[in-house]
């Protein structure tokens, strides 16, 4: 290269470097999120949504690695893991996914150290986002030394909870080094959201527990249940509305799966509502006194990263059972029997896992109803 050229070069780079990063950080978020607002600063780093890392942390630069690593060595590892910590729950929500039966599982649920042991592996394996599901994981009363085991250099923690147990335990949430949570709100009416979860006073205990861990720190958001009806008489707009007034940071929306306790339901794949829901949030995306809205039929969709269940993230059973997500309870393994990667390894050499799925959760496609791949109710794999 000529002297003049490499002159040129590095006066663009200095003059232009940091418009052009942030330019592309913008549209990177807004691909996967259909938005570029920061919705949090915590701890001083930005934070766009509570389903990535904050930017220029640990996690996030461990995310990044990670990417680099993937296309050296062709294949596909884990960005994050969604982890049932408890099967025990004081709800009994009609739409969940957890619960096919009212029937309990006669195993024991992991033990602290098998906790820590399982969150270990799957850190070594590349996770930069740890998700606490359940059951109801604040029912848990270890969850804080588990959280506390965690690496957080490599990754982020975040904590799904129906909030009845908030309040009570937000400090040592903090002390543990949890850094954000999901207060599930399916409905704006406190009434019939009680009704629909079956625990009359959790949408009064729910908001005391948000508005304490506000003011702690978390980055905080609600995650929301909705189905066609649902979607149809307006609701999503108006638990928007109250994730405002409540002043959360975010509101992740999954549209409703047929499994669990919907698994019979044969009238959620219909990708017309969801087109719809899709273009009916971009208002509130647009408008920065709203909080960010994640549609998870958005992030499933052509438009971001597709259906990545068992491709770049995974779910962990109660029991130890390795499956490709939440919503999808085919069994390909228990981490306490087998090794991780092992496992992670037989479950992305599968067709069905070898790259993401476009076009809306697999659970939805009607081509993978009858999958050898795919299952409602925890089962083995064979």
């Amino acid at each position: 290269m000529r002297l003049s050229d490499k002159l040129r070069l590095k006066w663009l780079m200095a003059t232009k470097t940091l418009d052009y990063s942030a330019e592309a950080t913008d549209r990177m978020y807004r691909v996967y999120l259909n938005h570029g607002k920061v919705i949090h600063y915590r701890k001083g780093h930005p934070v766009y949504s509570l389903s990535s890392p904050a930017l220029f942390t640990g996690p996030s630069a461990n995310f990044f690695a990670r990417q680099l690593y993937k296309s050296i060595h062709g294949k596909n590892t884990p960005n994050l893991l969604s982890f049932a910590i408890t099967d025990e729950c004081n709800a009994t929500c009609s739409h969940c996914s957890f619960y096919a039966k009212e029937k309990k599982e006669s195993r024991p649920v992991v033990t602290r150290e098998q906790a820590i042991y399982l969150l270990k592996s799957a850190q070594d394996l590349g996770v930069s986002v740890i998700n606490f599901t359940g059951g109801e994981p604040l029912m848990r009363p270890d969850l804080p030394e588990i959280i506390k085991s965690i690496d957080k250099d490599l990754s982020t923690v975040a904590l799904f909870t129906n909030g009845w147990h908030l309040e009570e335990r937000c400090s040592e949430l903090k002390a543990a080094g949890l850094d954000s949570l999901y207060v599930s709100v399916d409905s704006s009416d406190p009434v019939a959201h009680d009704k629909a979860r079956g625990l009359e006073g959790l949408s009064a205990r729910g908001e005391r527990g948000i508005a304490k861990a506000l003011s702690a720190g978390f980055s905080v958001g609600l995650s929301c249940c909705v189905t066609p009806e649902s979607f149809k008489a307006g609701e999503l707009g108006r638990v928007i509305e109250r994730a405002k007034d409540l002043g959360v940071h975010e509101v992740i929306v999954y549209d409703a799966a047929p499994t669990g306790r919907y698994a019979e339901r044969c009238d959620l794949g219909s990708r017309a509502w969801l087109e719809e829901m899709i273009e009916s949030v971009k208002k509130h995306n647009e408008d920065y006194s709203y909080p960010g809205v994640l549609v998870y039929a958005y992030t499933t969709s052509h438009r971001s990263v597709g259906c990545s269940s068992g491709v770049n993230y995974f779910y962990l059973s109660p029991w130890g059972d390795v499956c490709p997500c939440d919503f999808n309870h085919m069994i390909y393994g228990n981490a306490l029997e087998r090794p991780l990667y092992e496992i992670w390894d037989k479950m992305t050499s599968l067709p069905d896992f070898t790259c993401a799925k476009w076009g809306y959760c697999r659970m939805k496609d009607p081509k993978f109803a009858d999958a050898k791949t795919i299952s409602r109710e925890f089962k083995k794999y064979d």
